[in-house]
């Protein structure tokens, strides 16, 4: 039986290990958090068909839709509130076999946790590795190593593994900062008839979305340095002077949300790499293909690594050529998202206006093609 080591337990991870728990695989899992519950804090994120239908097959799909909410429509609009962009989302479920879902991060990984979190040692820092001609082994912070077959680097954009494998080298900052947060839906908070909306403006983006039966949740994304801070519990005040201006509803979106809710940080990516891996260690998720919030696939990009690595390590002895095999399925497909993020993002930190209304004329008049592509894209390839 092939050993493999997992270093993360973030979303990727516990979907890895979900994965080769249904193969011949031996994981064992390490996660420097103490509690997998304080892995994942972030606010909302969408799960577009893709993402959906590896969860089905890893087994949660079902208790992911029951969690999140379906986004049966989706706009994009000035700042002024005029309609650049609809997309028929309920079609596009329709053609793919999976809806969108709009769920809080903390929910998808507590499910997975459920899934594939029971053998996760926790509180546990893998610090480096040591390529040997027959195994693998990790170090440990406490001074203890672990010799396996596989080495899967699945712990975010600062990754340990690689930094050893690609180099220590800082994510790019795409110019921008984020503020999210999650909304209850109660009595005087404004609920948009549509699931998913996405406010353009110059050097500035709104998006608002469902994230649960009773849940929105949003984004505010302005032009800014790397680094940026707010002054303490004033985040809340910030983004509503950045966004005094956009239409309803989201000036009332924003004072309507909880202050303690509210939570900055930077855009960062990594641009695509030329290898994710040399002999027995190889990388998954954001260690691997780190991308920017634009189109959704972060997420959804490390549950397709999941399945693809799956594939190849089932049943199999020879653990080097699958490997290879894995990032030969999933490198292009990834590297295309990073791309499509990172100009998409940046196109939101245009602040000139002519560049601004040029950007939203090809939004308007691009979106019947872009839909299709969407359409075409979100399809999950056979791993």
């Amino acid at each position: 039986m092939t050993k493999a080591i997992l270093v993360g337990a973030g979303i990727g991870g516990l979907a890895a290990a979900t994965a080769l728990s249904k193969t011949d695989v031996e994981v064992v899992s390490f996660e420097r958090a103490r509690n997998l519950a304080t892995v994942e804090l972030g606010a909302g994120i969408t799960l577009w068909p893709n993402a959906i239908m590896v969860l089905d097959k890893l087994g949660v799909g079902q208790e992911i839709r029951a969690r999140g909410a379906p986004l049966h429509s989706f706009e994009q609009r000035t700042r002024s509130g005029r309609l650049l962009a609809r997309w028929p989302m309920e079609e596009m479920a329709r053609r793919i076999g999976a809806p969108a879902i709009g769920i809080a991060r903390p929910d998808v990984h507590a499910v997975l946790a459920q899934a594939g979190g029971y053998g996760v040692q926790t509180g546990t820092e893998v610090t480096g590795f040591i390529e040997r001609e027959d195994a693998v082994e990790v170090t440990l912070a406490d001074g203890r190593a672990e010799r396996g077959d596989v080495l899967i680097g699945a712990d975010g954009i600062e990754s340990t593994v690689r930094a050893q494998l690609l180099g220590a080298t800082p994510p790019r900052h795409a110019g921008l900062a984020i503020w999210r947060a999650n909304l209850p839906i109660a009595p005087g908070v404004p609920v948009p008839d549509v699931a998913f909306m996405l406010f353009w403006g110059t050097g500035k983006k709104f998006v608002v979305f469902h994230s649960g039966p009773r849940q929105l949740s949003w984004e505010a994304i302005v032009r800014a340095e790397r680094g940026g801070s707010d002054p303490p519990g004033m985040s809340k005040d910030v983004v509503l002077t950045y966004f005094k201006r956009f239409a309803d509803p989201v000036r009332t979106l924003i004072e309507a949300t909880d202050p303690n809710a509210v939570f900055r940080t930077d855009v960062s990516d990594r641009p695509p790499d030329k290898h994710w891996g040399r002999g027995r260690v190889t990388l998954l998720g954001d260690a691997a293909h780190a991308m920017t919030f634009a189109v959704g696939q972060g997420a959804a990009q490390a549950l397709e690594d999941t399945m693809a690595l799956a594939a190849r390590l089932d049943h199999t002895r020879d653990v080097i050529a699958p490997l290879r095999a894995y990032e030969e399925a999933r490198m292009k497909r990834s590297a295309k998202f990073q791309g499509l993020a990172w100009r998409l993002a940046r196109a939101g930190a245009w602040k000139a206006p002519p560049a601004a209304i040029l950007r939203n004329i090809v939004l308007a008049t691009s979106s019947p093609m872009v839909w299709r592509a969407q359409c075409k894209d979100m399809t999950l390839p056979e791993y």
